[in-house]
């Protein structure tokens, strides 16, 4: 009897081993949806973004975010890095700024030019949410509906500017056919939201504000089984099939 009692006991203990081990192996593939970062004024980074130095297993490796001087950063290579200024999760976008441009300084310029080709910031995506604003330089003075003078803030007497014999405009929207005019080129691009491209003739300064509040991409999301690790998801909640 008692070696029986002993017998039962030992397999007692290898399947109390074994549930044991397989619950560990489910919560460890469970680990990279459930990791919460936070930099600056950005508190929710999770799955499928994470930081540089958090532990390997939190998020996914194609959208890793930067922490810098307390500010979070995303590398769009080849354009460079952007400032992140929010996170939707639940709209799956990506609200970016680009580092050249200062607030209450609209002599600032951006020094990143928009061409995302590589990882889930396709180029493709900013253009259902932002418009692009075109830098202009002219050897003449041109007077167009089209074109913002961006005097004073980028002042034509300026001594590099005065040297070129050059006049500088903004266009903001798409760059069709015959919008450039004679001796106009387009000599950069930034982007801004399209919801602030309203009333955007109005001035510079204006354009200049809705450049440093920023534009918004949307995300190439992950795969939902990747995200949730099998288990059943509502917008950016995963729920487990079972309850225990």
């Amino acid at each position: 009897m008692e070696s029986r009692f002993l017998a039962l006991s030992r397999w007692v203990l290898i399947v109390a081993l074994l549930v044991g081990l397989s619950g560990e192996t489910c919560n460890a593939k469970d680990d990279s949806a459930n990791c919460t970062s936070s930099c600056g004024n950005i508190h929710n980074i999770s799955y499928p973004f994470r930081l540089k130095d958090d532990p390997k297993h939190c998020g996914n490796v194609m959208y890793t975010l930067s922490c810098e001087n307390n500010i979070t950063l995303v590398d769009l290579p080849p354009s460079g890095k952007y400032y992140v200024q929010a996170i939707n999760y639940h709209n799956q976008t990506i609200q970016l700024v680009d580092p050249g441009l200062q607030k209450n300084n609209c002599s600032s310029m951006p020094q990143n030019f928009p061409h995302f080709l590589e990882g889930p910031y396709s180029v493709y995506y900013y253009y259902l949410l932002s418009t692009p604003v075109f830098y202009i330089k002219c050897s003449n003075p041109v007077n167009s509906s089209l074109y913002v003078d961006t005097a004073p803030c980028l002042n034509i007497n300026a001594s590099s500017l005065v040297q070129q014999k050059t006049y500088s405009y903004v266009k903001v929207g798409d760059m069709e056919v015959g919008d450039l005019n004679e001796g106009c080129s387009a000599e950069w691009v930034a982007l801004a939201l399209l919801n602030y491209s309203k009333g955007y003739n109005t001035s510079y300064e204006f354009i200049h504000s809705a450049l440093t509040y920023g534009f918004e991409l949307r995300v190439d999301w992950p795969y939902d089984e990747e995200i949730c690790k099998h288990k059943w998801r509502k917008y950016h909640t995963c729920y487990p099939h079972t309850i225990p």
